[in-house]
């Protein structure tokens, strides 16, 4: 068989991803059209909930998920069938597409009712199981923050407190943004092969969900170009740790530079299946698990460097007190377990061992939720 059998696999795999999209609607991380694109409509709002940069679906019909669930099983066998006389240099490029068929095919059949442990779900997805977490870190972790931080009163209330007093004032969040941004792009630019051509443009802005901490519009692309706009939330409980998390995760050395690599990816092998990432796919556990390693590359994996990057870009304009940077290696820990713990909840709420209230309270007595936190938000 040849590679043009391999790329119509691919096509197809593409085109079932973009058609599920109608039934997926945050699914689509990333789409390459083509080589070259730009924004010919003005149908976009800096306000709206969704983000704006393809109309996909207008183009994407004709399928329904039980169409997409038998195509994409077919799919899988006949890549595997490719699989057995394929050359050896072939070998990577049809496991990663068998890999993402599989997550495209279990996808649908979650969309369609299926349900399926949690485990089971992830390592189908994203070909990720994650490990069993010792829960006594959690107690830990409060007994530091018991002793180290400031106040009175219970753990909790230092906890909520000093994420008051490490949070950002609006009127100084878009020097903030803009600065941190810029900071990030000059230690990508100086480690990577980036062109330096696709720094954000930084705007902040009320948007109407004041849970959604950003908003991005896509104006175009080319080879080692996205015009591309960042719209922060002016009403997002900014603090010193999330601003160091959106933007060198979200933006550059992260996300966008992800994006930059896959474009000129595609381009340079005309590979159909790396014009698109699907949020349910091993593609977007690495572009995830990457972003934010990719932060603590940009320190040398120094948490010293890192403490001199807040001080003096995110502390000092943003009026904050400066004698609390002493105590953000153990914040930034605090902040990683709470992401085990909110992975705990939502692998036990899957899974049917906790209902929504017992997620809650194991959250909330963590101080892994905000102060005003409801179970709507778990």
């Amino acid at each position: 068989m040849s590679e043009a059998a391999l790329n119509a696999m691919a096509q197809q795999y593409l085109d079932l991803t973009l058609c599920k999209s109608r039934y997926d609607d945050i699914d689509i991380q990333w789409y390459t059209e083509g080589p070259f694109w730009r924004r010919t409509s003005m149908r976009f709002s800096r306000d709206y909930k969704i983000l704006p940069d393809y109309e996909i679906a207008d183009a994407k019909h004709g399928k329904t998920l039980e169409d997409i669930l038998d195509e994409s099983a077919h799919l899988t066998e006949s890549l595997k069938l490719y699989a057995k006389t394929a050359k050896p240099q072939e070998k990577q490029r049809i496991d990663y597409l068998i890999d993402h068929v599989v997550a495209l095919h279990t996808r649908a059949r979650m969309l369609l009712g299926e349900t399926m442990p949690f485990d089971e779900m992830t390592q189908k997805l994203y070909d990720l199981v994650a490990p069993v977490y010792d829960y006594t870190r959690f107690d830990r972790i409060l007994e530091a923050l018991n002793q180290a931080l400031p106040g009175s009163g219970s753990v909790q209330d230092k906890i909520y407190e000093f994420r008051r007093r490490i949070s950002i004032p609006q009127d100084k969040l878009l020097a903030v943004m803009t600065d941190t941004t810029k900071a990030f792009h000059d230690m990508s630019m100086a480690r990577m092969t980036l062109t330096g051509n696709s720094m954000p443009r930084v705007r902040v802005r009320r948007l109407p969900d004041p849970g959604m901490a950003f908003l991005s519009i896509l104006f175009g692309y080319d080879y080692n170009h996205l015009e591309y706009e960042r719209n922060f939330n002016l009403d997002y409980p900014w603090t010193v740790d999330n601003v160091i998390e959106c933007i060198g995760h979200e933006m550059e050395p992260g996300h966008l530079t992800f994006f930059e690599k896959r474009l000129q990816t595609m381009i340079d092998t005309c590979w159909p299946e790396m014009g698109i990432v699907s949020q349910y796919s091993s593609s977007s556990a690495f572009t995830e698990g990457s972003a934010r390693y990719a932060i603590s590359m940009c320190f040398g994996h120094s948490m010293e460097q890192q403490l001199d990057f807040e001080r003096e870009l995110i502390f000092k304009p943003a009026g904050l007190d400066t004698g609390l940077v002493e105590l953000m290696p153990l914040w930034h820990r605090f902040c990683e377990i709470s992401g085990y713990g909110k992975l705990e909840a939502t692998r036990n709420m899957h899974d049917g061992k906790w209902n929504c209230e017992q997620a809650f309270d194991f959250l909330n007595g963590y101080a892994f939720l905000d102060r005003d936190a409801t179970q709507e938000d778990v």
